[in-house]
């Protein structure tokens, strides 16, 4: 019997739905395909690529614009631009393309218009942010030039021009009051900020303090690590004296006792307690471990409890072990110290010395204490004009190649008249 026509149209039915889902995919994958591949190519600057791509990309058109006119091609940047409006008139690339070639043809009118259009567009295109913080500062707008100093910091841009905008602010009433106004959510830049105050001429490092103060009062206090940082830069430029008041201020009052000035006059931490990590910066006047030291002193618990300082000897490391400063009235004292261990053969000894300026101060080691060790006991004399003293254990050639670790606790400095 010959097949009938509906026998054959039946496979013909088969195969042709699944050949026109395979067609009507591709022609709705490939145009996507073909944008999203443009997409990439301008994310990776590579306009030119991108436009083969998609001859209508916006924002090919726009980088490609942009591109013409930093090589000097303003026409042609322009036409561009243009181009790229017409397809994403809300372009901030194309915008400031346009904005800068009307500036460069004197429609300086034009160009703010088109300028401050795109500054409330977008906050991370590098060039506008640049133009509209010079633009606010020749209108003498400080608050609008740092809140555009601020866009660049946050994304990592340019620190080299918005940080020594930030230190310059401080001066100025008016323009710190702006800084804190940027500051008080505690931006990405506010660390590195804070940092840059380390090369702060003495001159300027009143109005940090105005600054930490404006701070506090629009509820951003500084952090333990930003104080450190100013005290340590106070110290350096010879304010030691206010730097610790205002250590002794940031205390618990359950604390202060222990680092006051008197007759019983102690080093602070005199029994190792609070020392912060190794690495972590603390305050100038609490005990700082050496980095370079890791491995060759710590912090271990003492037999008796509480804390204690530990040195292993017979290490080829030399210099520094732990330090801090202190703040005392010239006059003579003397440091009294629990030692365990042979600290002469492990080549431990004291370190005082003025600061600023490094110059060490003459010790008498080994006064009588009841037992006659020299280091347990030490006394020295801080002259007129040392305002602070560098207070440190150093490592020096040991007399052996090992040994048991010696240990220091309850260390205490006082005035003997």
């Amino acid at each position: 019997m010959a097949p009938t026509h509906g026998t054959q149209a039946q496979p013909r039915r088969k195969w042709l739905r699944p050949a026109l889902w395979v067609v009507g995919w591709a022609l709705v994958a490939f145009p996507l395909a073909r944008a999203q591949l443009a997409d990439m190519a301008v994310l990776n600057r590579m306009p030119q690529q991108a436009l083969l791509l998609d001859a209508g990309n916006a924002r090919a058109l726009a980088a490609l614009g942009a591109a013409l006119q930093v090589s000097g091609d303003q026409q042609n940047g322009m036409t561009l631009a243009r181009g790229a409006l017409k397809r994403e008139p809300l372009n901030v690339v194309a915008l400031r393309t346009l904005g800068l070639a009307l500036e460069q043809s004197g429609d300086v009118a034009g160009a703010n218009r088109v300028m401050f259009l795109a500054g409330t567009l977008g906050w991370r295109d590098v060039a506008l942010q640049l133009w509209l913080l010079k633009a606010y500062a020749l209108k003498d707008d400080v608050a609008s030039a740092l809140r555009r100093a601020d866009a660049l910091a946050r994304i990592g841009k340019q620190s080299n021009i918005t940080l020594p905008i930030f230190l310059a602010s401080l001066p100025d009433d008016r323009t710190r009051a702006a800084l804190v106004a940027e500051m008080k959510d505690r931006p990405t830049w506010r660390g590195p900020f804070f940092y840059k105050i380390l090369q702060l001429p003495a001159d300027q490092m009143p109005y940090v303090g105005r600054l930490i103060a404006e701070l506090a009062a629009a509820g951003s206090p500084i952090t333990p690590a930003e104080r450190a940082i100013y005290l340590t830069r106070l110290v350096q430029v010879g304010q030691a004296r206010a730097a610790y008041d205002d250590w002794l201020r940031s205390r618990p009052a359950a604390q202060r006792g222990g680092a006051a000035q008197g007759g019983a006059a102690l080093s602070w931490d005199g029994g190792f307690e609070r020392v912060p990590a190794t690495g972590t910066l603390g305050a100038p006047f609490e005990w700082q471990l050496t980095p370079e030291s890791t491995g060759i002193a710590g912090i271990e618990p003492a037999d008796a409890g509480g804390q204690r300082l530990w040195v292993s000897p017979g290490r080829d490391y030399r210099g520094r072990v732990i330090s801090q400063t202190m703040v005392l009235a010239p006059g003579r004292y003397r440091l009294d110290a629990r030692v365990k261990g042979d600290p002469a053969s492990a080549g431990l000894r004291w370190s005082i010395r003025c600061v600023p300026g490094d110059s060490e101060l003459p010790q008498n080691v080994g006064v009588p204490d009841g037992n006659g060790r020299p280091f347990a006991t030490v006394a020295f004399t801080v002259p007129a004009g040392c305002t602070a003293q560098s207070l440190a254990v150093e490592l020096e050639a040991s007399d052996g190649e090992g040994g048991e670790n010696v240990t220091i606790d309850d260390v205490t400095i006082r005035e003997v008249g």
